[in-house]
């Protein structure tokens, strides 16, 4: 018999989270360290969007053109958070299959040390940007609408970018942890992504929504905490209050994202767990000699 041990159940979009935050804590060192190797150029670009969103300068003295005029942003507001939102999403896909080498090491007892999870990374991540583009064509044109239309659109081009985000996000959810535990290229791991959320569909669109309202609420308590303790009186942060307040959402970020990632890897097995029944084939295989 095999020494893999993988246990289905009941609830798969909790026991991934569950089994990712396992997994968060037995390589702690390992995810965190590599997460803030990826995320800093994200870290840098979302700073520049805070300093811009604070208007630490005139848009109107930038060198970048205003996109248009009466719109929810102006210039360089619309640039800074467009790209926030651009590059992000790419980088969280990069860090996706940076998390996914980790969790499934240790789930098929193979363990990945960093330095190797790093330079497979590096070495795929043309693949994994190109995944991206294949799967996530439509956030930077929702986020270019939605940013730079009249003010009086703005409910209608928010609620039509969560929704296709939302649905949008479950069929491709698994794409990064196929390419990685399938060695699937950027087309094949679309595909596989797609056909294991069709067989699960609610557990991808469920794990969506509770991974984004407990990321969310998260990174959102971390925003308020600079304003109420200086409300509170218990300690003052005077002009950089802004800059404390961007710190600790980038401080979030990087507590968030890795955690989201390890349970997006955790999800894929669990969904093959129940719709293909991983467990039997990996027993079958390790019994009789079996291609699995």
């Amino acid at each position: 018999m095999s020494a893999i041990r993988l246990r289905r159940s009941n609830r798969p979009t909790l026991a991934a989270l569950d089994g990712g935050g396992a997994i968060l804590q037995r390589r702690l060192r390992d995810v965190m360290l590599g997460a803030a190797i990826i995320l800093v150029p994200t870290v840098a670009i979302n700073l520049w969007a805070t300093v811009v969103s604070f208007e630490r300068f005139d848009p109107d003295d930038s060198l970048l053109p205003t996109m248009s005029t009466d719109t929810i942003g102006a210039g360089v507001e619309d640039v800074a958070a467009w790209l926030g939102v651009v590059f992000v999403s790419a980088v969280t896909a990069v860090l996706g299959f940076f998390a996914a080498q980790i969790l499934l090491g240790e789930r098929f007892v193979n363990p990945v040390p960093l330095r190797q999870a790093l330079l497979a990374t590096l070495r795929r991540a043309p693949a994994v940007l190109a995944l991206w583009v294949l799967t996530h064509w439509w956030a930077p044109l929702l986020s270019w609408l939605m940013l730079t239309g009249d003010n009086d659109d703005l409910g209608g081009y928010v609620t039509l970018y969560l929704l296709a985000a939302w649905f949008a996000s479950a069929f491709t959810l698994l794409a990064v942890p196929a390419m990685v535990g399938e060695r699937l290229g950027p087309v094949g791991a679309a595909v596989r992504a797609f056909r294991l959320a069709r067989m699960r569909f609610g557990s991808c669109l469920g794990f969506v929504l509770l991974s984004t309202v407990l990321g969310g609420a998260f990174l959102f308590g971390l925003a308020t905490l600079a304003p109420l303790l200086e409300v509170t009186g218990f300690i003052g942060f005077g002009d950089f209050a802004w800059l404390v307040q961007g710190v600790l959402v980038q401080f979030g970020v990087l507590l968030v994202m890795p955690l989201i990632a390890l349970a997006t890897a955790q999800l894929y097995l669990e969904v093959r767990l129940d719709a293909e029944a991983l467990d039997l084939v990996i027993d079958t295989d390790a019994a009789f000699g079996l291609r699995a």
